[in-house]
């Protein structure tokens, strides 16, 4: 019996990839005022969350990804079936990581919290930014 071969270096890649571009979205993105942690913990928890997101693409969206873009035909050998279940608990798992539900894990909170917390308040001040523009672009008065 032939094993369908495995391309884990590949799907590693695809994790640290993701993990590395929230460390450095979060080590030049955000500016001082949006970090009120210690910058360590809001690039730790960065990492984690990337590498939380990074697994899940890598290891179960890119294979799916292959399987189903493959062109050799039928091989009853690779079970598309099989591997095409994990597809929905891979999406919700993703949502669920989005919502923040790792906020609250025991040794991971700390961290996840830094990151959080400056993301959001850089998303906040690029939407004041934002609505400011808008503002001067439909002439009214800037808010106070």
């Amino acid at each position: 019996m032939s094993q369908a071969p495995l391309m884990l270096w590949i799907e590693g890649l695809v994790a640290l990839v993701i993990a590395l571009a929230f460390l450095l979205h979060a080590y030049f993105a955000f500016k001082p005022e949006h970090v009120e942690h210690h910058p360590a913990r809001v690039r730790i928890g960065a990492l984690i969350q990337g590498l939380s997101i990074g697994l899940l693409i890598g290891f179960v969206i890119v294979p799916l990804r292959t399987q189903v873009m493959d062109a050799r035909g039928f091989d009853p050998a690779v079970s598309p079936e099989l591997s095409s279940l994990a597809f929905l608990p891979a999406i919700l798992m993703l949502i669920v990581i989005r919502r923040g539900a790792l906020l609250k894990a025991p040794v991971l909170k700390t961290y996840l919290r830094a990151y959080r917390r400056a993301t959001l308040l850089k998303a906040r001040d690029d939407a004041n930014k934002a609505l400011d523009k808008l503002d001067v672009i439909e002439g009214r008065r800037a808010s106070a």
